[in-house]
């Protein structure tokens, strides 16, 4: 309750109490302090139940991928951890660390090299690793990929192609896939692609790989 103070001329004033000696005040601090604990604790919670672990990975999807400098509005992607390794060629040894399958937000006009243009509604990407045992010349981004019953030719931007020996070249390969109901819909990927020695054209290498993407 305020209090009325008379000063020495008679005149009469109101003394009002501060802020911080208001009881409702406080209430409210502790309110609005409950309130910001709570948001905290939830991100927090949140934070943890996104990570995972194991064959397969569900990631947030980007925005956008960039194919042979296109780009491509992405809806849902999904990251598959393959492990793969090949040494059947003694002058290679090849790696697929990951595949991952993207599902485009509506279908794009593809430009293919070779069968002109038609839509697509999702791409798959590689991620490679060739180490040379001796020079060769390899080339995954001219392979081909089984999806289905589709058959696909491979495009990016050039990493590949003459690998001297003892150098290791990382990459990516994308394919792209005309028809893509969602992430999981592909349950193994057949990719073929060649390579030679550089010294000897005649000795080349046909490389036949089935990758399996675990979608249980």
């Amino acid at each position: 309750m305020s209090k009325k103070i008379t000063d020495k001329d008679g005149k009469t004033y109101v003394q009002v109490k501060p802020w911080y000696k208001r009881w409702w005040v406080w209430v409210i601090i502790a309110i609005v302090a409950l309130i910001l604990i709570g948001s905290l604790s939830g991100n927090s919670s949140n934070s943890k139940a996104g990570s995972g672990s194991g064959s397969n990975t569900q990631t947030s999807s980007p925005s956008k991928i960039t194919v042979d400098y296109d780009d491509y509005n992405v809806k849902s992607s999904k990251i598959y951890k393959v492990d793969y390794s090949n040494n059947d060629w003694d002058e290679a040894d090849v790696k697929i660390n990951k595949v991952t399958v993207y599902k485009l937000a509506k279908p794009y006009k593809f430009d293919s090299a070779n069968d002109g243009k038609y839509d697509i509604n999702g791409f798959i990407k590689l991620d490679m690793t060739i180490k040379a045992n001796g020079d060769i010349s390899i080339y995954p981004q001219q392979g081909t990929a089984v999806i289905g019953s589709e058959q696909e030719e491979a495009v990016g931007e050039s990493w590949d192609g003459d690998i001297n020996k003892g150098a290791e070249k990382s990459g990516e390969v994308y394919i792209p896939v005309k028809d893509l109901e969602k992430t999981t819909s592909i349950s193994n990927i057949r990719f073929k692609f060649s390579g030679n020695d550089q010294n000897d054209m005649e000795s080349d290498h046909d490389y036949d790989l089935t990758l399996n993407l675990d979608n249980n």
